[in-house]
């Protein structure tokens, strides 16, 4: 009855103890049927975002952007929502900017959609668009939506560099105003100290 009992205690422990190899084993057979990703992929997984260098039945090996390797178990990849970048093989930049509320805004979005359109890795199939999003503290602020024909980081980073230089010298060319934050003082308020003390 002991060694029963011993046998059933240590099979229970070694259930507990197999539970998750067994369910990041069942979850590498479905990555591998399923194919939500693959190597090369550029995909957003929890918190960690990067490329996909290995997916094998245990666990899912990304490195990040910053260059670290990150080892992820398939569990955790199967139950959770995956953004996959590369899927089809499109990425959307979104850029914010703010203008002056002398502005022209139909002025502001002609020259803006001018400044970036012949950024060579755009899409020519998407249409870059411009939307004005709120009234702002001291500026209207506007975003700028553009698709890029590749899923890669290194691509990403520079069209959104090239998007911010284009912008503002078009908007420096054009006299357009990108506002400083502004802050009115009130020194005549009840209780509050005037400006020359």
């Amino acid at each position: 009855t002991s060694i029963l009992a011993g046998a059933g205690i240590l099979g229970l422990a070694l259930a507990f103890a197999f539970q998750d190899i067994a369910a990041n084993f069942m979850s590498g057979i479905f990555i591998s049927f399923r194919k939500p990703i693959q190597v090369g992929d550029i995909v957003k997984l929890q918190d960690y975002m990067g490329k996909i260098k290995e997916v094998n039945l245990r666990d899912t090996v990304m490195e990040t952007f910053q260059g670290q390797t990150v080892i992820i178990p398939n569990k955790e990849v199967f139950q959770n929502a995956i953004e996959n970048y590369s899927y089809i093989n499109k990425r959307r930049l979104d850029l914010s900017v703010g203008v002056s509320y002398g502005d022209d805004l139909e002025k502001v979005k002609q020259i803006t959609i001018d400044a970036v359109k012949n950024i060579a890795d755009l899409s020519k199939e998407d249409e870059i668009t411009v939307f004005f999003n709120e009234f702002g503290d001291s500026s209207i602020n506007l975003s700028i939506r553009m698709w890029m024909n590749t899923a890669e980081q290194a691509v990403y980073n520079e069209v959104r560099s090239l998007a911010i230089i284009n912008i503002k010298k078009a908007y420096d060319a054009n006299d357009i105003m990108i506002p400083f934050p502004i802050r009115t003082l009130d020194f005549g308020i009840k209780g509050g100290t005037t400006i020359s003390e």
